[in-house]
């Protein structure tokens, strides 16, 4: 049972199609802005990109963190990984990575989870039965738990998203970020049993509703 909260952002696990759009750097597609590779992105201080976090594009054509609600912005896709030339000179390739990195960075390229229709497994803040089938959920605006929220292990490792859904659908008629469409597989931590409906942290199956490249359908 899921019983402790430990989010991971949304993590892709299947397409719809059967094929296997869910693995990295094939289900990813690269992200660049502008011609100069220099700046394609739009952080604040501190803020950093984490694997299997949500992310949109600003007006200007940057990528940047999504929005907790759907009001606030649409939904580009899920950042799996960057690449760039470090300070010294050196190409690397990383899950994430700070707004100071990038900064001091160039020829950078983003790969991001794009596909609409890829379904992802994510971990609400509070329990979900399966009434939730169906229902449009944002992010989560707690502390530590935002679409911006994330740890990273080591210096230069791993960066992790620790984005949760919000405990409450939006509502009837009301626009969410994305969609639940059924029950997670993730063993639940801390018990290593099967995750299941009602748990008092239920990982969850979504869709992103607020798709930059599909027209928004309202929850009903």
């Amino acid at each position: 049972m899921a019983t402790t909260l430990k989010p991971f952002g949304l993590k892709p696990v299947y397409h719809p199609s059967g094929l296997d759009r869910a693995t990295p750097f094939v289900g990813t597609n690269s992200y660049v802005a502008g011609t100069t590779y220099t700046a394609p992105y739009s952080l604040s201080a501190g803020q950093s990109f984490f694997q299997f976090q949500p992310v949109s594009i600003t007006s200007s054509g940057q990528l940047t963190i999504a929005a907790s609600a759907a009001a606030s912005g649409t939904v580009y896709g899920v950042f799996d990984g960057v690449e760039f030339t470090d300070s010294q000179g050196r190409r690397s390739v990383a899950k994430g990575a700070s707004k100071a990195t990038l900064d001091a960075s160039s020829d950078i390229v983003f790969w991001i989870f794009t596909d609409p229709e890829l379904v992802y497994e994510a971990q609400v803040n509070g329990s979900a039965t399966t009434a939730s089938i169906g229902q449009q959920y944002n992010f989560e605006t707690a502390s530590g738990l935002t679409p911006a929220s994330g740890t990273s292990i080591g210096s230069g490792g791993a960066f992790f998203s620790t984005c949760a859904l919000n405990d409450t659908a939006v509502g009837t008629a009301t626009q969410g970020q994305v969609r639940v469409v059924g029950l997670g597989r993730e063993v639940a931590y801390p018990t290593g049993e099967l995750n299941a409906w009602g748990d008092a942290y239920t990982i969850v199956q979504v869709k992103i509703a607020n798709n930059t490249f599909v027209y928004p359908i309202a929850s009903v």
